[in-house]
């Protein structure tokens, strides 16, 4: 279980650098007026997608609800909130499909880059 848990706080660093690279990427697009590419997107959304489910397998095997009220609750409530904001961006941007549309992916990017942010245990780097 150690080894789950080291991945997943190494994996941290990837999420947040797809995230905030998600997030200058779709306003430089937006302000070159650049037609809407999901690629850079997608794999923001499925770097939060495989920590998520690395942090629900080390949740419910290390008896997650056992510990402190912020890794009971605090934690995976902001983790899964990121999840959705950056799927929902993608989706809409893709529905869209405009030059607005990579405004919106980055901004969703951006409010899932500051969920994870306060849903980081950052004490226990």
């Amino acid at each position: 279980m150690e080894t789950l848990v080291t991945i997943h706080s190494w994996v941290r660093w990837l999420v947040l650098l797809a995230l905030l690279t998600g997030a200058v990427i779709g306003v430089y697009r937006y302000r070159a007026q650049a037609g809407f590419e999901p690629g850079l997107f997608q794999i923001a959304a499925m770097t939060v997608d495989i920590q998520v489910a690395i942090g629900i397998v080390i949740w419910i095997v290390d008896d997650g609800w056992s510990e402190t009220f912020f890794f009971k609750v605090l934690h995976p409530a902001f983790m899964l909130a990121a999840l959705a904001v950056a799927h929902i961006g993608l989706a809409v941007g893709k529905r869209r499909n405009d030059v607005r549309s990579n405004v919106l992916a980055g901004g969703s990017s951006l409010l899932a880059l500051v969920l994870v942010v306060m849903g980081i245990p950052w004490d226990r780097l």
